[in-house]
């Protein structure tokens, strides 16, 4: 069991290492350059990048996982930080001292009182809110680096391909992502998931089979117009060939792209998985997931008090900022890699 854990850790650690050498090496680049100074400019977008790398942190720390050492369940980093608010009986307020009463109980009673106070209150199983939305931004990462790693390979290589090429590989590439545009991403999910059965893998897979559409449609239309710029026609003159041209020279240049479409596609998984989630058809039930934790909590607002700040911790504290914090940093990658807006 420890084998697999630390094989799973290793996983987990090269790929921040990756991303980390990844940033790295853009770091004096011009599109790179060019989005510092955007967000000198832009207070908005430093705080959603402040916002979104805490996020990231706490999605990475809750994909490690540490040995069991006479536990039933593996844990965490995350649930070791939160290991301090102890599970109590049932639903408990934000920073109250008991238990939520049911229809005629005492509230002073013994069995009603808690053994700590918890920030954002317990769920109905005990466990503490904020412990539960801070593993949801571990289910978060992990699909949307799953996603990410599908679609952005597969929208690259058919768009550049298509662009560069022309003809039979053109019209091909066009008829397949026209029509796989052409079905909505709800009934392709949903009919994939029933085929291949309730899983993260399979919606990954989902969402990365439908998601790859747009970038392949903006890499085409950009080879077109890189594939008659000078040094390609140098790079051919020279004897080069297609595919070289295509990673040496075309590829490199498609990277504002890329990362704008990174920006705008993580922020509609996000809220995808929640919006299929809170219907019933996205992460199995048992796991961390924000959309699992709206779903629960709609039958307890009408309750008598309402239980409320499962919803709201869920909403507030996880799909909110996240899906803002992208949003904005789209808008200031798209302004500072635009060269239209720097002419």
């Amino acid at each position: 069991m420890n084998v697999e854990i630390w094989q799973r850790n290793f996983i987990v650690i090269s790929i921040a290492v990756a991303c980390a050498a990844a940033l790295l090496a853009l770091r004096n680049s011009p599109g790179m350059l060019a989005f510092r100074a955007e967000l000198k400019r832009r207070r908005g977008a430093r705080i959603a990048l402040y916002v979104l790398s805490v996020y990231v942190l706490i999605g990475g720390l809750d994909q490690l996982r540490l040995p069991a050492r006479g536990a039933v369940l593996e844990r965490t980093p995350i649930d070791l930080a939160f290991s301090i608010f102890p599970r109590e009986g049932s639903y408990s307020a934000p920073l109250a001292d008991r238990l939520v009463p049911g229809m005629g109980e005492d509230p002073d009673a013994p069995e009603n009182q808690l053994r700590g106070r918890h920030l954002a209150g317990t769920d109905i199983n005990g466990y503490d809110v904020l412990h539960q939305t801070a593993r949801g931004a571990g289910t978060a990462l992990t699909l949307t680096v799953g996603v990410l790693l599908i679609c952005l390979p597969l929208g690259l290589l058919i768009g550049g391909v298509a662009g560069y090429f022309g003809g039979l590989a053109d019209d091909a590439a066009q008829w397949l992502y026209t029509t796989l545009a052409s079905v909505p991403w709800l009934l392709f999910t949903l009919a994939f998931l029933i085929v291949f059965g309730r899983s993260l893998f399979w919606l990954c897979l989902a969402f990365g089979l439908a998601s790859w559409t747009e970038l392949a449609r903006l890499a085409r239309a950009e080879t077109l117009r890189l594939r008659e710029s000078g040094y390609v026609r140098a790079a051919r003159a020279l004897g080069a060939s297609p595919w070289r041209i295509l990673t040496r020279h075309i590829l490199p240049n498609l990277t504002h792209i890329v990362i704008v479409q990174t920006a705008t596609t993580a922020s509609m998984i996000i809220l995808a998985e929640t919006a299929l989630t809170f219907i019933g058809i996205g992460a199995e039930p048992g796991s961390a997931s924000w959309g699992l934790m709206l779903t629960e909590a709609q039958t307890e607002l009408i309750r008598t008090p309402p239980i409320w700040w499962v919803f709201a911790s869920a909403a507030t504290l996880g799909v909110l900022p996240v899906a803002l914090a992208l949003n904005a940093l789209a808008d200031a990658l798209r302004d500072a890699l635009d060269p239209q807006l720097h002419k």
